[in-house]
């Protein structure tokens, strides 16, 4: 038997513990001797995997065409195909279920363990960490990392402490400290953007309509400079503005243009989705023929909610008590109009607690994404959301970590 390799993993979240527990099976499989080691700066790992999709975990996404799934990254798009080649969302699932977790699919297309739980996943990487041996080391920071030789780096830790590995894996998602680490050896760091965020909006168009749902609404964002984004899905009423699907895609292609406008910009709305201004006055006019005797009150499409649609006759100045026989032809252009394209002041962003996303990170061109292993640091590895790849919502940026560790994982056993 060759002689044993340590392998160093900065970073107890999932690329982490992915690409461990992974390099661990795949030295076993092949006879080789290793000694892993993860160092988590905290004294808690797995930490967003705990939270995740509401305590749920996404785990990825029900989608097996590599090329499709990629389309999902606003940022590593092209970089991840080949690597998912290797591991995709089909081996996600597959490995799983040999972990003894069954993965379920939603009509959405969102993929989570059958039990709903997020504990599932956590459980599932602590006991194969401890059947194969990982070490975990916990409140170790890794303050420096040292090139020794090639494939020698010396890690110092906590200011005192010290190891030489033959191979290292930086996977801190999106920690201060990590991109500290990448620089430090001659990596470069991409401009840094908040990515899956809510739009703060106060508009008397929502106000007070909190928790109302839009199964397909149609949105297009325009910033200064006139750069505009598209995106449709389902749109969510929050108490500070909007939500939902299609926002948290939206502020994924457009993360870095709107932090660099301040998060300022008009979101115009179209609430009937694909249906034209035309198309929906149409719809009106026929409401009115049919329903003549009937009070606009009671009366409305049926793809809308009876609160903003009462808020949206307010906000026309229209009676609510008036029959639709009254409604002049003017004003169900007005309404139409206002139905498809609502311009709303976007004055911020916010964020879910622990649970977001970042984009920016390691440059993509110092990676090689055959093997994960920086072309600027012989034997030094990234995974996950250190790099400059993000992905929107549903289950993308999971995929990235377990895609990227695997890779990581085969190459740093050799």
């Amino acid at each position: 038997m060759k002689a044993t390799k340590t392998i160093a993993i900065i970073g107890g979240g999932a690329a982490g513990y992915f690409c461990a527990i992974n390099a661990a099976q795949w030295a076993r499989h092949n006879g080789l001797s290793v000694d892993i080691r993860i160092l988590e700066s905290s004294g808690q790992v797995l930490k967003k995997v705990k939270i995740s999709g509401g305590g749920r975990c996404n785990v990825t996404h029900h989608c097996f065409d590599v090329k499709l799934f990629c389309r999902n990254y606003p940022r590593g798009s092209r970089e991840l195909l080949s690597p998912m080649l290797k591991f995709q969302a089909k081996d996600t699932v597959e490995w799983f279920r040999k972990a003894g977790v069954r993965l379920v699919a939603e009509a959405d297309g969102r993929m989570f363990p059958d039990t709903n739980s997020s504990q599932t996943i956590v459980d599932c990487f602590l006991t194969l960490a401890k059947q194969h041996n990982i070490q975990l080391m916990p409140n170790s920071r890794v303050q420096a990392i040292e090139p020794l030789a090639p494939y020698q780096l010396k890690l110092h830790i906590n200011n005192q402490a010290s190891f030489t590995a033959d191979a290292v894996l930086v996977a801190t998602g999106s920690a201060p400290g990590g991109y500290h680490l990448a620089e430090s050896v001659g990596h470069t760091i991409t401009e840094r953007a908040p990515s899956l965020f809510s739009f703060k909006i106060k508009d008397p168009l929502i106000s007070g309509l909190q928790g109302l749902s839009f199964s397909e609404a149609a949105l297009k964002l325009t910033l200064p400079g006139k750069q505009t984004f598209k995106q449709t899905g389902p749109v969510l009423i929050t108490h500070w503005g909007l939500s939902g699907p299609a926002v948290l895609k939206l502020s994924a292609w457009a993360a870095r243009e709107m932090k660099r406008a301040g998060y300022r910009g008009t979101l115009t709305v179209n609430w009937m989705g694909a249906e034209t201004s035309g198309e929906v006055e149409n719809r009106l006019k026929r409401m009115k023929e049919e329903h003549r005797k009937s009070y606009l009150k009671n009366v409305y499409p049926d793809d809308l909610p009876k609160r903003f649609w009462l808020n949206l006759l307010d906000q026309h100045s229209i009676d609510p008590e008036k029959q639709w026989s009254r409604i002049s032809n003017r004003e169900l252009a007005g309404i139409g109009r206002a139905l498809t394209a609502s311009p709303l002041a976007v004055s911020g962003q916010s964020r879910f607690k622990d649970e977001f996303v970042e984009c920016g990170g390691v440059a993509l061109s110092e990676i090689d994404f055959q093997t994960m292993e920086s072309k600027v640091c012989p034997g030094l590895h990234f995974a996950g959301e250190i790099l400059d790849v993000d992905g929107i919502t549903g289950g993308f940026n999971f995929q990235n970590a377990w895609t990227t560790g695997w890779v990581a994982a085969r190459h740093m056993v050799g």
